[in-house]
């Protein structure tokens, strides 16, 4: 018979492995994303040297770029929670006591992560819907309209995620600072 603690320390291990995991497919989405704003960059540098060095413009760049823009934010967004750089209101934050600050910190967490994930649901339909209708952008380059799609549902899954993993991590604290560390 096992006891109660190995019990435990089995279900601890796993739930860390599942959160190491986690982690690097964060780490992972904002290696992308970083690599896609170079990319970006790039593209873009490329761009106005065929414009005004050739006097030859170059056909879709712009609808690539924003295409790549749109999963630099949907990649990035969870990692960035993770590391709690986030936009917040610290004026109003920090006038308010530890507590309240807690409770106010778990409860929008809670929300942030319930709206993402249905979000989640919603974009995957919509992806699903996209594939099967064959629905193309008309633009410079006709391509499936899942393409720039595709991204939003990942990236509020992660998203949603987080924002839940972030309200258990500070409703378990007892005194949370926004520097608190990752996780």
């Amino acid at each position: 018979m096992t006891s109660p603690s190995s019990s435990n320390g089995r279900a601890d291990g796993v739930g860390e492995r599942v959160a190491r995991v986690f982690d690097i497919v964060i780490d992972g989405g904002a290696v992308l994303a970083a690599a896609l704003l170079i990319a970006v960059m790039l593209t873009t540098t490329i761009k106005v040297v065929f414009r005004y060095g050739l006097e030859k413009g170059l056909i879709g760049v712009d609808q690539i770029s924003g295409t790549m823009l749109l999963y630099i934010a949907f990649l990035g967004a969870a990692w960035v929670l993770k590391r709690e750089e986030h936009v917040t209101l610290d004026i109003a934050l920090n006038a308010l006591r530890p507590k309240y600050r807690r409770q106010l910190l778990v409860s929008g967490s809670i929300v942030g992560g319930l709206v993402c994930l249905i979000l989640s649901g919603v974009g995957t339909a919509e992806v699903i819907s996209s594939l099967q209708r064959d629905i193309r952008i008309p633009a410079e380059l006709e391509i499936p309209r899942a393409i720039n799609l595709v991204v939003i549902p990942i990236g509020c899954l992660f998203l949603g995620l987080q924002f839940l993993r972030r309200a258990w991590r500070i409703g378990r604290s007892s005194t949370w600072t926004p520097s608190g560390g990752a996780g």
